[in-house]
């Protein structure tokens, strides 16, 4: 059964799955770049909901990197017993650290040194593990957040 949702909810229902689309076309084909530019787009976007579930709304007129925005959700996941605790793991923060790492030096080096297709696609897929997991685990949290702040206190 497919859950309701508000209007502009379901249209960043329908772009993540055509996100999601387009990462698995770009992974299929090849294009281990663009495969990297739409998980990282992904990861960014999550992570801008999950603060803006916590009250930390991000002004889309200013830069705020992934860095500090996911250095913002391991704050709040910090605390003991929260609800972020139990969804945003520190492991799970590290690991799509140490993949922006890595994305980030390949972009650099494109141009500077010789990549190999498979340093490439191995990037690139550990980026859509890393946004599906983020995407998944943000998707849980806004719901038991939504049940919790209707009253809903079954989490």
């Amino acid at each position: 059964m497919k859950e309701e949702y508000p209007s502009e909810n379901l249209l960043k229902y329908d772009n993540y799955k055509e996100q999601f689309k387009r990462l698995n076309k770009a992974i299929n084909n090849n294009f281990y770049l663009e495969a990297m530019f739409i998980a990282y787009a992904i990861m960014e976007d999550r992570l801008e909901s999950i603060l803006s579930y916590e009250g930390n709304e991000i002004n889309s007129k200013n830069f705020v990197s992934i860095n500090k925005k996911l250095q913002k959700v391991k704050r709040i996941a910090e605390r003991k017993n929260s609800l972020p605790a139990r969804y945003f793991s520190d492991s799970l923060i590290d690991e799509i650290l140490e993949w922006k790492e890595k994305r980030n030096k390949l972009m650099h080096a494109l141009m500077k040194q010789a990549l190999t297709t498979e340093e490439l696609c191995t990037t690139a897929l550990q980026g859509k593990i890393l946004a599906r997991k983020l995407a998944n685990k943000a998707t849980s949290y806004r719901r038991v957040v939504e049940r919790k702040n209707k009253g809903r206190f079954d989490i």
